[in-house]
Order: C-alpha cells, then structure tokens, then sequence
C-alpha cells in the first residue's frame, strides 16, 4: 500500500468549489482517478482494482492507497490533550491501559477511526466495545512531522511504502 503525505495541501485546491470537496477533488486530479463514495460514505475509486482511503489535517493530507485490500486512514496531530470527561466513553479498558502506560491519546485515536473508515462504520456510540488493539485488524501506528497516522488494512503482506509531498 501507499501512503502519501502531501503537505499545505490547502494552497492546492480550488477555494471556489465547495469546502466538502477540496480533498476529494485534489487527490482526483493529482492523481488521475475518479472517486465516488459508497451509501455509508466510504471513498472508492472507478473502474480500478485499488481501494483509496483519506484524511487531513489543517496543514496535511495524508492519502491510502492499496491494490491489495480494503483499507482505512486517520491522521491527527501528535499531541491530542486526553480529557475523560470528553473522550472516555470511546476507549476500550485495554486502551486505558495502553493510555495509562504512556501511549499517547493521539495513536489510540487513529488506530481506532482507521478501524472505522476501513469497516464503514464511522464514529458511535458503541465505540468503547472496539478495541484498536485486538489481533482481529492488521494496523499500522507512525508519527510523521507532528502527526499521528494509523493505517487499517486487509493483507498483512501489503507493504507499506511512505510518498512525501505527492504533488
């Protein structure tokens, strides 16, 4: 699979087109596909045997792409304050463990919305049963210039290989 990291990706898109699409848009022209989302909302690109997966930061857009399998991103900047009066109903025990043994909120996080991108669910309310941890997902954690990125993906032999500045 790949990952691309494109950096001010804002100072690319066309600020006329509604904000909604200015990712979709980018990664359409930069490079070369047409994507569409599915009734939950998951991207997929047409007529190509590849799976496509993003998110964005206010000053990164990091995009997932595999020819193999299914797959799901998150990005968040690496220092996500942990407030259990906000984000403690999502955590699963073994992830308050994880937490309390000094993995940062920010890794726990998106190893648990690229769990979600990659099934379709999106964020709810039974999201303390999902444990990001569990043997059940091949999931990759890396920081890269002040982001967290947690990478969901199908076949543990898809090799993940980092592309910085796509553009």
């Amino acid at each position: 699979m790949n990952i691309y990291i494109i950096e001010d990706w804002k100072s690319n898109v066309n600020t006329d087109e509604p904000k909604g699409n200015w990712a979709s848009n980018l990664i359409e022209s930069t490079f070369n596909i047409r994507i569409r989302k599915d009734e939950r909302g998951k991207p997929y690109i047409i007529g190509e045997e590849k799976f496509i997966n993003w998110s964005h930061t206010e000053r990164f857009l990091v995009v997932a792409i595999s020819t193999i399998g299914n797959i799901g991103v998150d990005a968040e900047h690496l220092m996500i304050p942990y407030e259990e009066t906000l984000y403690g109903w999502i955590l699963h025990e073994q992830e308050k463990n994880k937490l309390n043994a000094g993995t940062l909120f920010s890794e726990i996080w998106t190893r648990k919305e690229a769990i979600l991108k990659y099934t379709g669910e999106g964020i709810h309310e039974n999201m303390c049963e999902l444990n990001s941890y569990a043997l059940d997902y091949n999931i990759s954690s890396f920081t890269y210039n002040n982001l967290s990125i947690s990478v969901c993906y199908e076949d543990c032999s898809d090799v993940l290989k980092l592309y910085t500045n796509a553009q």
